[in-house]
């Protein structure tokens, strides 16, 4: 009878979390959207200073100019998309891969259109790693991590075709440093998801027992 309640219990927590994380990932999806696109135009702008301040732009600078220009505008209406989607009450649970896919793949293009893994793009995946554990979803948490360092060693390929040779376009130390910290990232958004929900848990649990309490 112990055994039957407890996994009742069990069930009904699994059953509760899942509701309320899935309200969280649509809240949080919601919240990247508008997040992705004010950071958008936040470093495009800080793209466009730069080039208005560089005095000589041979054409390479500004076709780089450009391509930029054309994928922040296609991040934004990318983050308009969804926003719009979500709005209307679809949020299909695929959604976030997809958008999250998305965001790494133009980070990925527009670093190796510049300068490859020694871009300051490169930086960006870390926000891209934060922003997966706003849905509370830790399989987007260990996706995301696992797609981000994955385009950062496709950026390494691509620079250094001689991954085999003493000399290395990006050092080996700077490889090795950067995988973990991106990879440390996303361990410590999981455990963050993974905290939220031991506390969900127990926050029931006691209003659980408050209440068989006042009823006996």
């Amino acid at each position: 009878m112990v055994v039957l309640q407890m996994n009742q219990a069990t069930a009904s927590q699994d059953k509760s979390w899942y509701i309320a994380s899935r309200w969280q990932e649509l809240d949080g999806e919601m919240r990247t959207a508008l997040l992705r696109g004010i950071m958008v135009i936040a470093f495009y702008s800080v793209q466009l200073i730069n080039y208005g301040m560089t005095e000589s732009i041979q054409e390479a600078g500004r076709t780089y100019h450009r391509q930029i220009t054309m994928a922040a505008l296609a991040w934004l209406c990318l983050s308009l998309a969804i926003f719009v989607t979500l709005k209307g009450s679809y949020f299909p649970s695929f959604l976030k891969y997809v958008s999250t896919t998305m965001d790494l793949a133009i980070i990925g293009v527009l670093a190796y259109l510049g300068n490859g893994a020694a871009s300051p793009l490169v930086f960006t995946l870390f926000i891209v790693i934060v922003l997966s554990a706003l849905r509370f979803s830790l399989g987007l948490v260990w996706y995301t991590t696992f797609v981000a360092m994955s385009v950062y060693m496709l950026l390494v390929g691509a620079s250094d075709k001689r991954w085999f040779d003493v000399v290395h376009e990006t050092p080996v130390l700077t490889q090795a440093i950067l995988l973990l910290s991106l990879g440390s990232c996303g361990v410590i958004c999981g455990q963050i998801v993974r905290a939220t929900r031991r506390m969900a848990e127990e926050y029931q649990s006691r209003l659980d027992r408050m209440n068989a309490e006042a009823k006996s």
